[in-house]
């Protein structure tokens, strides 16, 4: 239970006891700005936030072996620290966030001290501690915050959220799908879950910290029902079926060559006489695609692949964005949640 210091949001739960299910919750914009903040975060933050215990395919696994692996395999050390703290075009707004996930420090900013770089227009700057800049200089920290012309900050109206706009109510349900609040929607709500009275639902508010929200982040990649899930305290499964769903779903099995061709990366793989796969011979380009998938956000796979794996309900907060709360969304950060991205100057050497 979060402790009275800490920032909690306020979400009221619409709970069918004969069931013991969350049919929806009523919030304000608190909850809906963390939620979709969800889509925002890399994949190698999600795996950090979740202990390693993501559960997405193969990723905790990716992640481990970046961990382990010595500063002597990467160009810079700034490069390991990217994978293992990749940071979003929106994670300047994250911070503005009532409860958040995310702990990094983003507002810091490390620029080149040579007074050749800093003259130029496009000065050398980076968000990376020890990042090193074009000329070799490893860059410093300086007071401030991000360059405003990263065109990533927004004016923000005094009743705005982060990503949605106005005072308003919405109705969240229990697979996640995102809409303004409405007393039609309600009724529609209770007709497609057969409620003849809705008086008898228990109306239960729940204060949701930032370690609660971490763990219905987890929900949300493996569960249809992260809301059922938290009220209830149902057991995360820790599936092995549920991996290879993930897997399957976000890249379609390759055929039985014992070398595979992935757009210009070639893999050799050497297996037993059972087909089982003992391991593969690669090259450094491919190592780096596999290191790579860490920096995606979440709303880019989405947005790639047009789904998130049935096992989970994340992709319904992608789809929420663009359909039942499109007009709830503040204009300037629709493409920041339908296409999420690295920071532009996220790199361990200046461009």
């Amino acid at each position: 239970m979060a402790t009275e210091e800490e920032p909690t949001v306020d979400v009221k739960l619409f709970v069918d006891k004969e069931k013991n299910k969350v049919l929806f919750a009523e919030s304000g914009k608190e909850f809906v700005d963390v939620l979709f903040g969800f889509l925002t975060l890399p994949l190698g933050t999600v795996v950090r936030l979740l202990g390693k215990q993501s559960q997405v395919g193969c990723l905790d696994e990716i992640y481990k072996s970046v961990e382990e692996l010595s500063n002597d395999f990467f160009r810079t050390e700034a490069c390991k620290a990217m994978l293992l703290r990749p940071i979003s075009t929106a994670a300047k707004q994250c911070c503005d966030l009532k409860v958040r996930v995310e702990d990094t420090k983003h507002r810091e900013v490390y620029v080149c001290g040579h007074t050749s770089c800093c003259a130029k227009a496009d000065g050398s700057f980076s968000s990376v501690p020890g990042a090193a800049c074009k000329c070799g200089k490893v860059m410093g920290q300086i007071p401030g915050e991000w360059p405003e012309n990263c065109d990533i900050t927004f004016a923000t109206g005094s009743a705005d959220g982060v990503f949605v706009k106005g005072c308003l109510k919405f109705i969240v349900t229990d697979d996640l799908q995102v809409a303004p609040a409405s007393t039609s929607l309600m009724l529609s709500l209770f007709k497609k879950f057969g409620v003849e009275d809705p008086s008898r639902l228990e109306q239960r508010m729940i204060q949701l910290s930032s370690v609660e929200m971490t763990n219905l982040l987890k929900r949300s990649l493996t569960s249809k029902q992260p809301l059922t899930g938290h009220c209830f305290d149902v057991a995360i499964s820790n599936d092995v079926s549920a991996l290879e769903m993930v897997l399957e779903s976000l890249h379609p099995k390759q055929g039985n060559d014992a070398e595979h061709e992935l757009d210009n990366v070639r893999i050799r793989v050497l297996r037993t006489n059972s087909s089982s796969l003992l391991y593969a011979e690669v090259n450094d380009d491919f190592v780096e695609l596999l290191f790579g998938f860490l920096t995606v956000p979440l709303g880019s796979i989405i947005k790639t692949y047009g789904s998130w794996p049935s096992i989970g309900c994340i992709g319904n907060l992608y789809s929420s964005i663009d359909g039942s709360a499109k007009g709830c969304i503040r204009e300037p950060c629709q493409c920041l949640l339908l296409s999420p991205k690295l920071a532009p100057f996220f790199t361990s050497e200046a461009t």
